[in-house]
């Protein structure tokens, strides 16, 4: 009898123990935070034209400022910056100068070391455009005659975005389609041809109606970033907007 008790006993103890040294589950607390180190997050600053070219006067005008401060920062004469003493974390860098559209580096990874973040910015385009709505030029299209006047003897661009209220814009990624259009050089009018399919895809009707907006736009632009929000492309190097509506196909 007294062998059975301690055979009992010692079964006992040894589920005991087992208990005691059982991993918790995922309720239960987390290990320690890992180490935080500190480095450098460093760069170069370009500015571009309305035409693409890079422009290499007052890089230092640019105005930079890092997520977690408040003063912003400039880069040097030849557009070199840099943060030190940063912690691991996530950052992100605004960066803004006058004539340009504002741009965001968003929610990038930082450990340590130096990491390298360069920064472009276009310039917001001096000529203007305007438009009209020509209607459909067939059942299966939409159809816009952009007036480029005066023309110029260099290549340049248009953004024309659809939406579906009068606000239709770039600069807060309100619209639901997006269309680049390439004007040539010496060009006078192009035609901006919307396919009604792409607007029943955007969740447009046949006799519904469509919002348009149309912006000088800088070629290849470097100052358009994501939305965190919505997921839409943010296009703030663009000017001069002329908004009008049409109904669908």
């Amino acid at each position: 009898m007294l062998r059975n008790y301690y055979s009992l006993s010692l079964f006992l103890g040894g589920v005991l123990l087992l208990s005691s040294c059982a991993k918790e589950g995922p309720t239960g607390p987390t290990g320690p935070a890992g180490p935080a180190y500190t480095g450098t997050i460093s760069g170069h600053v370009s500015l571009y034209d309305q035409y693409g070219s890079k422009v290499l006067l007052n890089l230092d005008s640019v105005k930079l400022t890092l997520s977690g401060t408040t003063t912003a920062i400039n880069p040097d004469n030849n557009g070199f910056y840099s943060y030190s003493s940063l912690i691991t974390g996530e950052y992100s860098i605004a960066a803004s100068n006058s004539g340009y559209g504002a741009t965001n580096t968003n929610n990038f990874q930082f450990l340590s070391g130096t990491l390298n973040r360069d920064i472009k910015l276009s310039a917001i385009p001096s000529f203007s455009l305007s438009f009209t709505y020509a209607g459909p030029a067939a059942s299966l299209n939409d159809s816009l005659v952009i007036n480029c006047q005066p023309s110029d003897p260099q290549a340049r661009n248009c953004i024309i975005f659809v939406g579906n209220t009068p606000s239709v814009g770039a600069g807060e990624a309100n619209y639901l389609l997006s269309y680049v259009k390439a004007i040539p050089a010496n060009a006078q009018k192009i035609t901006g041809i919307i396919s009604a399919q792409e607007l029943y895809n955007a969740g447009f009707t046949s006799g519904s109606t469509a919002y348009y907006a149309v912006y000088s736009y800088p070629v290849n632009d470097q100052s358009v970033y994501e939305d965190q929000a919505t997921g839409k492309n943010v296009y703030n190097a663009v000017s001069n907007p002329q908004i009008d509506s049409a109904l669908v196909p």
